[in-house]
């Protein structure tokens, strides 16, 4: 895990880079953090994706457009667009999912934010948190009603993470588990963050979709009006580094011992164990 946060290639084709040489683990316990990657790495190789790291937040908005099916564009979120914020390798990130034919199946992203002297709240209502320049959006008659008491609390160094698509072929296959929880983990590797916080739509929280995040904490509520993608009642999810990180632990415990548990025959058939960024894929 030697290089930086600088590294984006093309989204429609299989990576070229092992993912784990493309990153390098800045703030928290390492270690932890660096046993999290590895599994989680593997995880995703096991189902059959390679990921892949981007700073490039445009190639986010191209690969929304590519995916899509026609007459049913979904654009990115304002809050990952270059069109409507400045966004550098020192703000935000996206990683990519490829399967072994080399198609994009699945998108996640990170945006950070300082918000020392405001709240997640303030910054929802006042639509700052998806355009550095919010007053055309007002105008239009966008708007985001927030209820939600633990957006007052929410302050400081934040992440936002989303933009998150998964084709129909990986659904299932677990990817949903690992994802997000990479780009929380590297998101607050890169740039410290005091808090992890994001939306999912009520009806995806009714059927536990948030739990498979690794989110456990979850408020309503949250609707959007007249943004780009509609209308939509959501609920906020969040967690702080404690949380997250015995979440990582967890997640590669579990993964671990799967993996164990998979390898577990005589000796003559045994493989011997993936070296930290390799690039092999069998």
């Amino acid at each position: 895990m030697s290089a930086t946060l600088q590294v984006s290639q093309p989204v429609t084709t299989a990576p070229k880079t092992a993912f784990l040489d493309q990153i390098r683990l800045r703030h928290g316990p390492i270690a932890q953090l660096g046993r999290f990657f590895l599994a989680a790495e593997q995880a995703a190789h096991d189902i059959g994706i390679s990921l892949q790291l981007h700073t490039d937040m445009e190639s986010l908005c191209e690969a929304y457009r590519e995916v899509q099916p026609p007459g049913r564009p979904v654009p990115a979120l304002p809050v990952f667009d270059p069109a409507y914020n400045d966004l550098s390798a020192a703000n935000s990130f996206w990683i990519s999912g490829h399967n072994t034919g080399g198609q994009l199946v699945a998108t996640q992203a990170a945006r950070f934010f300082d918000l020392n002297g405001s709240t997640i709240e303030e910054e929802l209502t006042s639509l700052r948190l998806l355009y550095a320049d919010p007053a055309p959006a007002l105008a239009a008659g966008m708007r985001i009603e927030v209820d939600c008491p633990p957006a007052r609390e929410i302050c400081g160094r934040v992440t936002y993470t989303g933009g998150a698509y998964y084709h129909k072929s990986v659904r299932g296959l677990g990817l949903s588990r690992i994802m997000p929880r990479i780009s929380r983990a590297l998101a607050y590797s890169q740039w410290n963050t005091e808090w992890t916080a994001g939306w999912v739509e009520t009806v995806l929280v009714e059927k536990n979709v948030h739990a498979s995040y690794g989110y456990t904490r979850h408020c309503p509520s949250i609707k959007l009006i007249g943004t780009n993608r509609g209308n939509a009642e959501c609920e906020l999810v969040w967690m702080q580094p404690g949380e997250m990180l015995d979440d990582l632990s967890n997640y590669a415990s579990a993964a671990t011992s799967k993996i164990d548990r998979k390898t577990d025959t005589p000796d003559t058939n045994s493989a011997p164990p993936r070296r930290q960024g390799s690039n092999n894929r069998s």
